[in-house]
């Protein structure tokens, strides 16, 4: 065998496993200034953190600094709807009618057990409030 292979042959013992991942989804009633609208947002996290570990139907501590996540989903309302892919706390969405993309960042405000979605962070923002209705 050669050098390099007994090396990674006697290091494999020792390396960490890698952390499998879990999975929520997580459901908002959004207000788009005046306009109702419906958030379904999956989560994906490793299972050394569960977003869902005292959650008792608050949200608390779903975006952790040094835990990566990753959220996917759909917003619809009666004159739109939209897709998103992300990590962290930041999603970019995608306008299913105009293909138009932006990108929101999110904001936990657990004293009224939601996130505010902050449109077009780094530029003209617009933010509008999602609560918090159910986890599955």
């Amino acid at each position: 065998m050669r050098p390099i292979c007994l090396f990674l042959a006697a290091l494999l013992p020792v390396l960490p496993a890698p952390a499998l991942s879990q999975q929520v989804t997580l459901s908002y009633n959004c207000d788009f200034g005046g306009v109702a609208a419906q958030l379904v947002m999956a989560v994906e996290y490793q299972q050394a953190f569960n977003p869902l570990h005292n959650f008792q139907g608050h949200i608390s501590g779903l975006f952790p600094a040094g835990i990566t996540i990753y959220t996917a989903g759909q917003v619809t309302s009666p004159t739109a709807q939209y897709s998103f892919l992300g990590e962290n706390d930041f999603a970019d969405f995608t306008d299913l009618t105009t293909n138009e993309r932006f990108r929101v960042q999110w904001v936990l405000d657990p004293q009224r057990n939601g996130i505010w979605m902050k449109v077009n962070p780094f530029g003209q923002t617009t933010t509008y409030f999602c609560a918090f209705q159910d986890a599955r």
